[in-house]
């Protein structure tokens, strides 16, 4: 993928569309470019826009940004926490499957997904990947009190975080029976923990901007409001038909995730992950403009597992490992030459 990023202003004359990204925001481009801004100038001096981005990320990467600047701290949290985190879904797949060779599967296609350019560049999806993985190993676990500071991390790094909520509700309910007060006040603060996490955040942008609903407003204007996800994903096809590119690709990353939803049916899942799954699947989906689907759906485990399900075949994982690779080369290259959104 390095190399696809420095190949990519000679590559890009022999693509007649391409507009290769400058020096300066070659590395930096997209969500990057914001974080950056925000971890350097704070959100006093970021634009209303910059208010959908979540602090987790840059306030994680604080402390290192004071010995290394900014751009390398950001760096530097998300390859360290993608290793964690590819490893903990892996971890996931095998506690829950009790299958080494699903496990594998599911580190390698992680990792080589074509959406992966977002555990290179400075984006929150390493620390999301890492938190969402291990706040669902410890939830399997009913390790209430790393559940509880788990999922309030994840909300605050991704807005999407809150939707933890959905499996800890599962896992409570189940739990639930014959258990001590104290530990039903440890599962009620595990289930409210992403919740709070959320309206935490929120709170601080209103004391920031005056405007507490900010990232939701700033979100449906760049996403274009509500829609149902079957029209959402019925009307790609005519997109990428009329020559959308970025369409195009959210339509295959949405077909893969859909056959990775169906997946969790062929393994030995939780309900708990099952439905986790399948609720991040259509809140993403849920918009008219769903571009960057692919890294949302990288980041919700149990969907790669589904994914890796259907990989049983040696000559089936084989091809998809080469799929998979020249997808995120060719991904890698269409973002850098500002053809699609990553």
């Amino acid at each position: 993928m390095l190399i696809s990023i420095l190949l990519s202003p000679r590559l890009a004359t022999f693509v007649p569309k391409a507009v290769p990204l400058g020096m300066d925001l070659r590395w930096r481009a997209w969500d990057a470019l914001w974080y950056e801004r925000m971890l350097t100038l704070g959100w006093d001096g970021v634009s209303p826009e910059g208010y959908r981005f979540f602090p987790g990320y840059p306030l994680t990467a604080e402390p290192l940004a004071i010995l290394f600047g900014s751009l390398v701290a950001l760096f530097m949290v998300n390859w360290l926490t993608a290793l964690g985190g590819i490893a903990l879904a892996g971890e996931l797949t095998k506690r829950t499957t009790n299958d080494d060779a699903l496990a594998r599967r599911v580190i390698v296609l992680t990792g080589i997904f074509p959406a992966a350019m977002a555990l290179v560049l400075p984006y929150s999806e390493g620390l999301a990947l890492l938190l969402i993985a291990a706040a669902l190993i410890s939830l399997l676990g009913h390790r209430w009190r790393w559940v509880t500071a788990l999922g309030l991390a994840a909300s605050v790094v991704r807005p999407t975080g809150v939707l933890l909520v959905v499996p800890v509700g599962i896992e409570l309910w189940r739990a639930w029976p014959g258990t001590t007060a104290r530990s039903r006040t440890a599962m009620l603060a595990a289930i409210a923990a992403p919740v709070i996490g959320l309206i935490g955040v929120f709170t601080w942008v209103g004391v920031a901007s005056g405007d507490w609903g900010l990232p939701f407003s700033v979100q449906r204007q760049i996403r274009g409001g509500f829609l149902d996800p079957v029209r959402a994903v019925a009307q790609l096809p005519g997109e990428a038909l009329g020559g959308n590119l970025s369409d195009g690709v959210n339509l295959i990353f949405a077909l893969l995730l859909l056959a990775g939803a169906a997946g969790m049916w062929r393994v030995t899942l939780p309900a708990s992950l099952r439905a986790f799954g399948i609720v991040s699947l259509v809140v993403a989906l849920s918009a008219n403009n769903i571009d960057s689907i692919g890294r949302y759906g990288m980041v919700t485990t149990p969907l790669i597992i589904g994914l890796c399900a259907w990989l049983d075949r040696r000559w089936v994982y084989a091809g998809a490992l080469a799929i998979s690779t020249s997808g995120l080369v060719a991904m890698t290259l269409a973002a850098q030459w500002s053809l699609v959104v990553p």
